[in-house]
């Protein structure tokens, strides 16, 4: 398959949908007030559904979840790999503090669920590729919530127990149940199949939308306010991403190896502003490296696809 012919279509339909939500939040349609109330949809009723449909479509079990051993140690190395170039540019930067944390936050995870899993399946979604959403569902949200949380709140206010966070998170939540519901052969009326597969595709959509609409309530007069954030994003979506596809294709599929390209490419997740206001860290330079990660990945995903295919 030439996936840099069918990636680029898709990332332009994916900027319309940006720039959908940008003009709606910019000319007053959607309200900040509103955006909590979309997130708390998105995270908590649409993703869980979509995580559900598919582990019910492709009849994934907890069996079945063994197989892909190789695949799961090297997505959770991979994530070790994401916070030591986070580390090592706050380093070079000479960031201090709340702003160090945030860098190095931000290098850890990505934006997953919006952007990571609709280009899974459209790249590989005819080549079974749909398989690996929810396996690397789990681990990046078990990696976001443990190593990413930490290097966020390192050294800042009182210790909290982030595994209460990965048991409460719906995705983790839907992830358990629909395993149970294949693996223990519980068959699911029509009906609810056909509801969960409606309010699960609402996600290719309105992630984007979201996403368009929390661009156009930042300033976008930030993005080049910090070089540290350029040093951020060609680390974490331009360097590290190369890397692990050449080295992981050696020992993995060249599809598992791409999608490990995708995940590290991902921009800076969403949540990562949130974190930041929550634990009085630097929020502007969160909301920042989102903007900046995020309208910048438009042009390197495709790039990496390009380069990759030389």
């Amino acid at each position: 398959m030439n996936y840099m012919m069918a990636i680029l279509p898709k990332m332009g339909g994916f900027l319309l949908l940006v720039l959908i939500g940008f003009t709606a939040s910019r000319t007053g349609i959607i309200k900040k007030e509103a955006m909590p109330s979309i997130s708390g949809f998105l995270l908590r009723i649409a993703l869980p559904a979509l995580t559900i449909g598919l582990i019910l479509e492709n009849q994934t079990t907890f069996q079945t979840m063994t197989q892909y051993g190789k695949m799961v140690l090297s997505q959770i190395l991979m994530y070790f790999v994401m916070a030591a170039g986070g580390i090592l540019g706050s380093h070079i930067c000479h960031l201090k503090g709340a702003t160090a944390n945030v860098h190095c936050g931000c290098s850890v995870g990505g934006n997953y669920g919006f952007l990571v899993i609709p280009l899974i399946m459209t790249l590989f979604g005819a080549q079974g590729g749909n398989v690996y959403i929810p396996i690397c569902s789990v681990i990046d949200t078990t990696l976001v919530w443990t190593l990413g949380f930490t290097l966020f709140t390192n050294g800042i206010g009182p210790k909290e127990n982030p595994w209460k966070k990965i048991i409460m998170n719906p995705i983790f939540l839907s992830i358990l149940l629909g395993l149970c519901l294949t693996s223990f052969h519980i068959s699911v009326p029509d009906i609810i199949l056909s509801t969960i597969g409606s309010v699960g595709n609402t996600c290719y959509s309105w992630g984007l939308v979201y996403l368009g609409c929390s661009l156009g309530f930042m300033k976008l007069t930030n993005i080049f306010k910090y070089k540290s954030i350029l040093v951020l994003f060609f680390t974490k979506s331009f360097a590290l991403p190369l890397i692990i596809y050449f080295i992981s294709r050696h020992f993995l599929s060249e599809i598992e190896s791409m999608i490990l390209m995708l995940i590290c490419a991902a921009p800076a997740m969403t949540t990562s502003s949130m974190i930041a206001e929550q634990y009085n860290l630097d929020g502007e330079y969160a909301s920042t490296a989102v903007v900046t990660t995020t309208l910048l990945c438009m042009l390197i995903i495709p790039l990496l696809f390009c380069l990759i295919s030389l």
